[in-house]
């Protein structure tokens, strides 16, 4: 944690992961590598800033793909008893809490530099995302710094606040963030460099309005399970209501481009796509038999789109876990199975599929299919597919007006249309109204809302497909917010120590090191029975 000094956590002031910056751009230092900080104002701070708040949503949470059924390491590598076994410890992904607390700090740091030159629009930025990075933060580790951290000197050990405050404040910065948003509108202070400095939205204060609606509902439906928050909920959906923006819209992410080129790609292309050499970036990553039997059973053309072919033909005479439902060319592994080289040796990996959709390392996205459609991809902190679920579901609880299987119909096309399947919106349209309309009657049942004995959960469930790649942490706290539903597979490594994933991560060692009152003041954590406070 940021205890003693004062810092600010990006790596190059001038973008230089991931833009190449002209002469009068990003960079106002003559040497772009020592930023200081009577620099540091906020129109500097807030690109990088965005830039790694994507990248952690897009690049993060690989393991909870694993725990999840999306993902799962080919049958050649060997396996990782602290992640497959859940016997996690205190050092198993401790880089979360200080990379989201860092990037808080930025935002938090942004805020003040923006208050002391009146730049409402990036006061509004400053505040949406760090509201966005501390509630991250209670949806893997419950309570959390939050009225103490980021003051420097001031509180070196920062005490621990309940998740459910740190959940109300942020829903307030939020709001706050909104009259920001139109103040700068409203003063026509949205200028060239305002446009070119916010890399997420261009300088669109009303698409800035929409996202924070659209973060503001999710964080609502969180707390679905909790009957007490019922008066708080409808109260919260009523500002929404007033304030009258909607959500992100169909095809609007809320995501970011710097500028991606090839040898300087979209860190999720890079960390799951190609190299600037045009090799595949991995072979560890890899199809989950769970999640691509789910699509293989309603024959849903988004096979193709999340996961790859094969690239061996299947050996004759192969058996479990690659021989499964129809089309065989798209092969799923089990997580937890232990490696398995005598068998198939030295290409054991290749009769799983790869993810990502995109044919080859040439293609880019205008036109690609898939997670993967090329280095130039924007890189989304919330896609336009969780907007339209999250709407689906506020309408099927009753939280918001309109048609339930409108709104259901709605969310699962777009999830198509990020996808891009068959090419185009147009075609990905037409793939969608085929494949749900043409099924026969049983494999219909799984997809049709009529057919539906269970209508929240085949938007869940629907919602569950959709988030594959896309947003692993979302669908980690549905499914601990729904009942452990869908019901996914544990992992069948021989050394898993429970019957359930893990509901939490642990504090890492580090605060145990130098914030250990405030930490062991949160008594004994565990990783199974510790609940975020929005679970039953």
């Amino acid at each position: 944690m940021k205890s003693n000094i004062l810092r600010v956590s990006f790596s190059l002031v001038c973008l230089m992961m991931a833009v190449s910056c002209s002469k009068d751009s990003l960079d106002i230092n003559k040497d772009p590598n020592r930023g200081v900080e009577s620099n540091m104002t906020a129109s500097v701070i807030l690109p990088q800033a965005l830039f790694n708040a994507a990248t952690r949503v897009g690049t993060g949470y690989g393991f909870l793909g694993h725990w999840l059924g999306y993902w799962c390491p080919p049958a050649n590598y060997s396996p990782s008893g602290e992640e497959q076994s859940y016997n996690i410890s205190t050092n198993f992904g401790a880089g979360l809490f200080s990379g989201i607390m860092d990037n808080a700090y930025d935002f938090e740091f942004a805020e003040i530099r923006a208050k002391a030159a009146n730049e409402n629009y990036y006061i509004g930025i400053s505040k949406i995302m760090k509201a966005f990075s501390f509630t991250t933060l209670v949806e893997i580790y419950n309570n959390i710094p939050y009225s103490e951290a980021l003051k420097g000197l001031e509180y070196i050990r920062p005490k621990y606040d309940d998740g459910k405050l740190v959940y109300e404040q942020s829903l307030i910065q939020i709001d706050s963030s909104i009259t920001y948003f139109k103040a700068a509108k409203n003063k026509g202070e949205i200028n060239d460099d305002i446009k070119f400095r916010d890399i997420m939205f261009k300088g669109d204060a009303d698409a800035w309005v929409r996202f924070a609606n659209s973060l503001k509902l999710r964080l609502l439906l969180h707390q679905s399970a909790k009957s007490d928050r019922a008066a708080y909920i409808t109260a919260e959906l009523s500002k929404i209501t007033a304030e009258g923006s909607g959500f992100l819209k169909s095809g609007e992410d809320a995501s970011v481009s710097p500028g991606f080129s090839q040898d300087k790609s979209n860190p999720y292309y890079g960390a799951y796509g190609f190299t600037a050499t045009g090799t595949q970036a991995t072979d560890f990553w890899r199809a989950n038999r769970f999640a691509m039997e789910l699509l293989k059973l309603s024959s849903d053309p988004r096979l193709g789109a999340f996961y790859k072919k094969v690239t061996n033909a299947f050996p004759s005479g192969g058996s479990e876990p690659f021989v499964q439902n129809s089309p065989l060319d798209y092969r799923g592994n089990e997580y937890g199975r232990p490696i398995d080289n005598s068998t198939y040796p030295s290409q054991t990996a290749n009769f799983v599929s790869q993810i990502g959709g995109i044919p080859t390392a040439a293609a880019v996205s205008p036109g690609a299919i898939g997670l993967i459609k090329g280095y130039d991809q924007r890189l989304w902190v919330m896609t336009s597919v969780e907007a339209a679920f999250l709407q689906a579901e506020a309408i099927e609880r009753g939280w918001l007006p309109g048609n339930k299987e409108t709104a259901y119909k709605n969310a699962v096309q777009e999830s198509f249309r990020w996808l891009n399947i068959e090419g185009s919106k147009t075609a990905a349209d037409a793939a969608f109204t085929k494949w749900y309309t043409t099924q026969d009657e049983n494999n219909n049942k799984a997809v049709s809302y009529q057919d539906a004995d269970n209508k929240l959960q085949l938007v869940l469930g629907q919602k569950y497909l959709a988030m594959n790649g896309t947003n692993h942490l979302e669908a980690w706290t549905d499914y601990r917010r729904n009942n452990a539903y869908p019901a996914i597979p544990l992992s069948i490594n021989p050394g898993r120590t429970s019957t359930n994933i893990p509901v939490r991560l642990l504090y890492p060692q580090r605060e145990y090191d130098l914030n250990t009152a405030s930490v062991q003041a949160q008594g004994a954590v565990n990783q199974f029975t510790s609940k975020i406070w929005w679970m039953n």
